[in-house]
C-alpha cells in the first residue's frame, strides 16, 4: 500500500528535454547543452537547453528551411529555449522575471582562487573557461538581453572576454557601465590580437590553445576601461515603440479563381487592403454553403466539419472597412432575395389551398350532418377526414440576421435548417450586447453556433420552450481596434471573458492600410462581378449528390473527403500544430485560438474546392492554400492580441492622440471619464501614464488637496 501511495518523483532535466523536445530530437537534433541558472539560495530558475544539428553544413538548402520552419532553429542548425520546472515537471517558458533582473549564469565546476572574473558572451564560452578552472560568468540572452540581467553583486575585479565582432563590442560596452555602477574595476581583453576569426569566441580560442591554463589566460593582453562620463539629461520626448507586431500580406493567389477578380476589383475600387474584400467574400461564401455539405477531417472517425466562419476586419473609422463588407452582403441579400421569389409564389398556393380548404370544411359539415341524422357514423368520420387540412405554410427564406434574440433566432434557424450569416457592421454593439445583465445565456448559445452542427434548447417564461435542431451561424462585421482590445484583454486576462468566444473569430484581420489614398470613381468589373454571382448560386443550390458527397449513419449531412495525397498533408500539418502547441510555448489564450485550426483548416478548405469546383475529394493543392489562410491569419490573430499583452503601450499611444482633450495636467481618472475605447480599463491607463513618463512625454506630481494627495500628470513638451 504504501508503495502505491507513494509520490512520484520529480521529472529530471534531462527527462524533461526528451519530453518537451522530442520533435526535434526524433528529427535528428543533439542536446548540447543544459545550463541551470539558479537563485541567490542556490535554488534552481530556470535552465537554458542548447540543441543542435549534427552535419547543418551539408544539408541542402530546402532541408535547412524545412529544419528551421518546423523545428525554429536558427540559421547554424542550434535550438536555444527556455524552461523551469513547476509542481515536479518542467514547462517550455520562462519563469516570472526576478524583481533584480535575470540572475548571471555560473558555470557548475570547482573553480581555482583566481582573480579577475571574466564576463564572456553566453554559457558555453563561461563553461569552457571553468573547465579549466577559471572563474567565468554570462547573462541570460548574451548580447541581446544585458540590461535584463541582476549587475548588483558586489564590487570586485572584472576581466572582459568579448565575442570578434561588433554586437560584442556593443554588448561589453553595455555590461561595463553596469559593473562600474557598482564599483568593479573593468579590464577587457584586446581580442583583436588574437588571431580570432570573424565572430570568434573563446571557445574558438581554447581549441587554438588546448593546453592552455588560468595563467595563459590571465597573461592575454588587455586594456583599463574607464568609466563612460555621464551624457547631458535629453528632456525632449522620445517616440513611442510601434504597438503592433508585423502582420503578413494577403496574396490574392489565396482567394478562390471564381471570386478573386471581383475580390480585387472592389479593393481597388474603395481603396482599402484586399484583406478587407476577401474576408467578407469567404465567410459569404460559407454562408451560402451552410449546412449542405461538410468535410470528413479523418478517415474513420466521424469528425465533420462544417463551413460555419467568424470573422472580424478590424480598422480605425476612416479605414474604409465598412463599405468593404458591402459586396459580399450584396451576395448574400440577392440569394435571398431570389429565395424570396419562390417563396411568394409557394404562398399564393398555400393561401389558395387555405380557401379551398375552408371551402371544403363547409361543405364537409353537411356531410357530416346528413350522415349523422342517417345514423352513418362511417359516413360522418370520413367525410370529416376528407376535410382535415394539414399543409404546413412555406417558410419564408432568410439567410443575413442582424440584431435578433435566442428565441428568434431558434425560430429562423428551424425555418433555415442551412444556417444564416449573423451581419453586424460595428460588432461591438452585439459584444456589448452579450454583456448585458439578463444575457447570460445568450453566450452559451452563441458558442454552440460555431460548430453549426450541435441542437439548443431554449427555456424560458412566457415564451415556453424553443428547441433548435442545429446551431448553425457565421458571422460577418467589423470592429474598431480601442473597442476589439478591450473584449481581447478580458479574454486574456481571465473571467468572463475568457470562454472561448474571442477565440472563434478565426477569420480576424487587422491589416496595414495603404500608405497613399486616391480618389476613384470608375466603372466595377461587371464580368468579375457576373462570374462571382454565378458562383454564389451555384452554391447556394448545391446538390450534394451530384457532387459526390457521402452519407453516413449517425451524420445528419452529407460530406466530401479529402483525397489521399490532401489526407497525408493534413495529417502532418496537424501534427506538428499539436506538437507545437503541446510544448507549453504559448500562453493559453494563444494556445485556446490556434488549437482551433484544425478545424479551420478543413472549412477553409471546403469552401475553396467547391467555389472552383463541381465536387469530388479535395486535393492536397486546395489544402495547401487552406493552410497558407491559417499561417496568415496567425500573424494576425498576434496583432490582434497585442495591445492586450504589450505594457499599455497601445494605450499610450491612444492618450497621446487625444492630448489635445486632455489639458495640459489631468489626473488618470479624468481618462477613465471620458469613456475611449481601448482606455476604460484602470491598470491598462496607469501602465500607459508610466510609459509615458519613461519616455519623457509626461511629468508626475503630487499635489495636496486637503486630504489624500492627488497624483497629476503634466505635459513635459509642447507637441
Amino acid at each position: 500500500m504504501n508503495a502505491m501511495m507513494r509520490t512520484p518523483a520529480p521529472e529530471s532535466a534531462r527527462e524533461a528535454v526528451g519530453r518537451l523536445f522530442s520533435s526535434a530530437l526524433r528529427a535528428g537534433f543533439k542536446l548540447t547543452g543544459l545550463h541551470r541558472y539558479n537563485t541567490a539560495t542556490g535554488d534552481e530558475l530556470l535552465r537554458v537547453v542548447r540543441l543542435k544539428y549534427p552535419g547543418w553544413a551539408s544539408l541542402t538548402d530546402a532541408e535547412r528551411e524545412a529544419l528551421r520552419q518546423h523545428h525554429h532553429c536558427d540559421g547554424k542548425g542550434k535550438i536555444i529555449r527556455q524552461m523551469h520546472r513547476t509542481d515536479g515537471s518542467y514547462l517550455a517558458k520562462a519563469p516570472a522575471k526576478p524583481a533584480n533582473g535575470w540572475p548571471l549564469y555560473r558555470p557548475p565546476y570547482p573553480l581555482v582562487d583566481t582573480k579577475p572574473l571574466i564576463y564572456v558572451e553566453g554559457e558555453v564560452c563561461a563553461d569552457e573557461l571553468a573547465k579549466r578552472g577559471i572563474p567565468a560568468v554570462a547573462s541570460l540572452g548574451g548580447a541581446k538581453q544585458a540590461g535584463d540581467s541582476d549587475w548588483t553583486a558586489p564590487p570586485h575585479d572584472a576581466l572582459q572576454w568579448p565575442d570578434n565582432d561588433q554586437a560584442g563590442d556593443g554588448y561589453m560596452i553595455e555590461v561595463a557601465a553596469k559593473l562600474h555602477a557598482i564599483g568593479c574595476t573593468v579590464e577587457r581583453i584586446d581580442v583583436a590580437s588574437l588571431n580570432l576569426p570573424e565572430k570568434g569566441d573563446v571557445v574558438n580560442w581554447l581549441a587554438m590553445h588546448p593546453n592552455a591554463t588560468a595563467d595563459d589566460v590571465l597573461a592575454l593582453g588587455r586594456a583599463k576601461v574607464e568609466p563612460e562620463p555621464a551624457e547631458p539629461i535629453d528632456e525632449a520626448p522620445q517616440a513611442l515603440p510601434d504597438p503592433l507586431p508585423p502582420v503578413p500580406s494577403f496574396n490574392a493567389d489565396w482567394l478562390p479563381a471564381s471570386v478573386r477578380a471581383w475580390c480585387v476589383d472592389a479593393a481597388d475600387g474603395l481603396q482599402v487592403p484586399l484583406d478587407f474584400t476577401a474576408i467578407p467574400a469567404m465567410v459569404a461564401l460559407a454562408g451560402a454553403i451552410g449546412r449542405q455539405v461538410g468535410i470528413a477531417m479523418k478517415r474513420h472517425e466521424r469528425w465533420i466539419e462544417l463551413p460555419m466562419l467568424w470573422s472580424c476586419v478590424v480598422g480605425r473609422p476612416s479605414s474604409g472597412k465598412s463599405p468593404a463588407l458591402a459586396p459580399a452582403r450584396r451576395m448574400l441579400e440577392r440569394l435571398t432575395s431570389e429565395e424570396r421569389k419562390t417563396y411568394l409564389s409557394e404562398l399564393r398556393d398555400f393561401e389558395a389551398s387555405i380557401l379551398v380548404a375552408e371551402a371544403t370544411k363547409a361543405n364537409a359539415k353537411k356531410a357530416i350532418q346528413g350522415a349523422l341524422k342517417k345514423g352513418d357514423r362511417s359516413a360522418a368520420e370520413a367525410a370529416a377526414e376528407a376535410a382535415m387540412f394539414a399543409e404546413e405554410p412555406p417558410s419564408e427564406p432568410r439567410l443575413i440576421v442582424n440584431d435578433a434574440t435566442v428565441e428568434k433566432l431558434g425560430e429562423l434557424l428551424n425555418a433555415n435548417p442551412r444556417g444564416l450569416v449573423q451581419f453586424r457592421d460595428e460588432l461591438s454593439g452585439w459584444l456589448a450586447s452579450l454583456d448585458r445583465e439578463g444575457r447570460e445565456q445568450d453566450r452559451g448559445f452563441w458558442l454552440e453556433c460555431w460548430n453549426g452542427n450541435q441542437p439548443y434548447t431554449a427555456d424560458r417564461i412566457g415564451r415556453g420552450t424553443v428547441r433548435i435542431e442545429a446551431c448553425a451561424m457565421s458571422i460577418l462585421g467589423g470592429i474598431q481596434p480601442g473597442k476589439l482590445a478591450e473584449y481581447v484583454r478580458g479574454a486574456v486576462r481571465g473571467g468572463f471573458s475568457d470562454d472561448g468566444l474571442i477565440q472563434r473569430f478565426q477569420l480576424a484581420v487587422f491589416p496595414n492600410l495603404p500608405a497613399d489614398w486616391q480618389y476613384v470613381d470608375r466603372r466595377l468589373d461587371l464580368m468579375a462581378e457576373r462570374t462571382a454571382w454565378a458562383t454564389f448560386q451555384r452554391l447556394r443550390n448545391l446538390d450534394p449528390d451530384a457532387i459526390g458527397a457521402e452519407r453516413a449513419d449517425g451524420i445528419d449531412v452529407p460530406f466530401l473527403r479529402f483525397d489521399d495525397e490532401a489526407q497525408t498533408l493534413l495529417i502532418e500539418w496537424q501534427t506538428e500544430l499539436m506538437q507545437r502547441l503541446r510544448r507549453g510555448e504559448e500562453p493559453s489564450w494563444m494556445e485556446s485560438h490556434l488549437s482551433k485550426y484544425r478545424s479551420l483548416a478543413g472549412r477553409l478548405a471546403l469552401v475553396l474546392h467547391l467555389a472552383d469546383h463541381d465536387g469530388g475529394p479535395i486535393g492536397a493543392d486546395t489544402l495547401a492554400a487552406a493552410l497558407d489562410w491559417c499561417e496568415y491569419l496567425e500573424g494576425h490573430a498576434r496583432r490582434i492580441y497585442a495591445p492586450a499583452i504589450d505594457g499599455g503601450l497601445s494605450a499610450a499611444h491612444l492618450i497621446l492622440r487625444k492630448r489635445g482633450e486632455l489639458g495640459e495636467t489631468f489626473a488618470a481618472r479624468d481618462i477613465q471619464r471620458k469613456g475611449w475605447a481601448g482606455l476604460s480599463d484602470r491598470d491598462t491607463i496607469g501602465d500607459a501614464l508610466e510609459l509615458l513618463i519613461e519616455h519623457r512625454h509626461l511629468i508626475e506630481s503630487t499635489e495636496a488637496t486637503g486630504g489624500r494627495p492627488s497624483i497629476v500628470y503634466r505635459w513635459r513638451a509642447s507637441p
